[in-house]
């Protein structure tokens, strides 16, 4: 990622750098040299070769109480389903939204403990935050999850490995389906305009109910829902999504 900043911008620049790195990270997956071997292998997914329809809305960093229930009211809504990437510690803070998302149909996914940078990062305390969050989300539940997306999108080799053991499945996201919906100032507007807009079979979209702008991502949510359920688009689980190329 390059970011130009004039001299006036540098204060705005480092916090959007910091907010980068606690957050989303950097597209390092894009850039390993083995991942579109990954992908073939079916060890990697962030999209899926489909005709059908069908699209997958992720969530990550919650859950969060105030703007988790907001994005699940949307879903309800629309009668769509979804898949919450959870950070273990705010998951082991809030038991009961994990036990709605579960009851009301939708995916939970591991998204890491505390959402470190795995960079520089032993094998055991990245193996020690998966494991942690996938065992606070099977108690809370009883469902094992079967998938995880990385914080920051960091990717290795060590890290598909630990991922084989434990038998998940590493869950990115469409490139293209990227909203920066987690930035202070973006719209519901813009957040929905830009999925509408990029929006094709087999996508999974990210989003994220667990940051400061969880409130417009909320909203965009109920925007997006509506107009692409016009357009004849279905909503449906990760692992829902995988089937659909598997059958193909």
């Amino acid at each position: 990622m390059l970011i130009i900043a004039k001299k006036k911008n540098i204060g705005v620049f480092f916090s959007t750098i910091l907010f980068l790195g606690l957050s989303l990270g950097f597209y390092s997956f894009a850039l390993h040299p083995n991942m579109k071997n990954w992908i073939k292998e079916g060890i990697v997914v962030s999209q899926v070769n489909t005709q059908q329809k069908a699209v997958a809305l992720t969530f990550d960093d919650g859950p969060d109480p105030n703007y988790t229930p907001l994005v699940l009211n949307a879903l309800k809504k629309h009668g769509a389903h979804a898949t919450f990437f959870l950070m273990g510690k705010r998951a082991q803070d809030y038991p009961e939204l994990l036990k709605r998302m579960s009851l009301e149909g939708h995916e939970i996914g591991n998204h890491s403990f505390s959402h470190p940078d795995f960079n520089n990062k032993s094998k055991e305390f990245i193996l020690e935050e998966i494991k942690k969050t996938s065992e606070i989300i099977e108690k809370t539940t009883g469902i094992e999850p079967g998938l995880f997306r990385p914080p920051g999108g960091y990717l290795s080799y060590d890290l598909v490995k630990l991922c084989k053991k434990e038998n998940l499945i590493i869950a990115y996201w469409t490139y293209q389906q990227d909203s920066k919906d987690w930035q202070n100032g973006m719209s519901a507007d813009r957040i929905a305009d830009h999925i509408i807009k990029h929006i094709e079979p087999g996508q999974i979209i990210i989003l994220h109910d667990g940051c400061p702008n969880g409130h417009q991502t909320a909203k965009a949510t109920d925007m997006l829902l509506s107009k692409l359920k016009e357009k004849g688009y279905n909503f449906l689980t990760v692992s829902e999504l995988i089937k659909l190329e598997e059958k193909e």
